[in-house]
């Protein structure tokens, strides 16, 4: 029996820390040759890979590139822009925002989200009227339940 719930125990503990170790971060640097401001561009992060729904992404003051996303990326988990920043999201584009760690509270954004695409953020977070000013343009902010419910959408 204590074979058994020492066994246990052993899986309960590697399944845990393989779960925390699955989360990632990922700080915007840009400047790739030939792609300086591409999202999708693995050399323009510090991991050296495009981020992905386990990864809380830091886009830091004083880069001298910025973001812009093309075409829809993987969804993330996590984003924390920094002020004085930006993050562009191009017409027929979209950024999924799932915020399923609450890390940065899901989105925390300092800086400024030119959307002319879709700003889909997920139900775990918390969209207020300070989060909802630093995006502008024409795109749309939404929420993915069962039908897009729109939050926002500007001119």
């Amino acid at each position: 029996m204590k074979v058994t719930t020492i066994s246990i125990a052993l899986i309960l503990f590697l399944g845990f820390s393989f779960s925390l170790s699955a989360q990632t971060t990922a700080v915007w640097q840009g400047g790739k040759p030939g792609r300086t401001t591409d999202w999708n561009c693995p050399a323009n992060w510090s991991e050296g890979r495009v981020p992905d729904e386990y990864t809380q992404v830091i886009i830091p003051t004083g880069a001298n590139y910025y973001p812009v996303i093309r075409y829809a990326p993987t969804p993330i988990d996590a984003l924390l822009m920094e002020a004085g920043t930006k993050l562009t999201i191009q017409d027929g584009a979209r950024l999924a925002i799932l915020g399923e760690t609450g890390i940065f509270g899901g989105v925390t954004a300092f800086g400024h989200i030119e959307n002319k695409g879709t700003l889909e953020i997920g139900e775990a977070v918390n969209v207020g009227i300070a989060l909802l000013k630093q995006v502008q343009g024409n795109g749309i902010v939404a929420r993915p339940s069962t039908g897009m419910d729109t939050l926002a959408k500007r001119r």
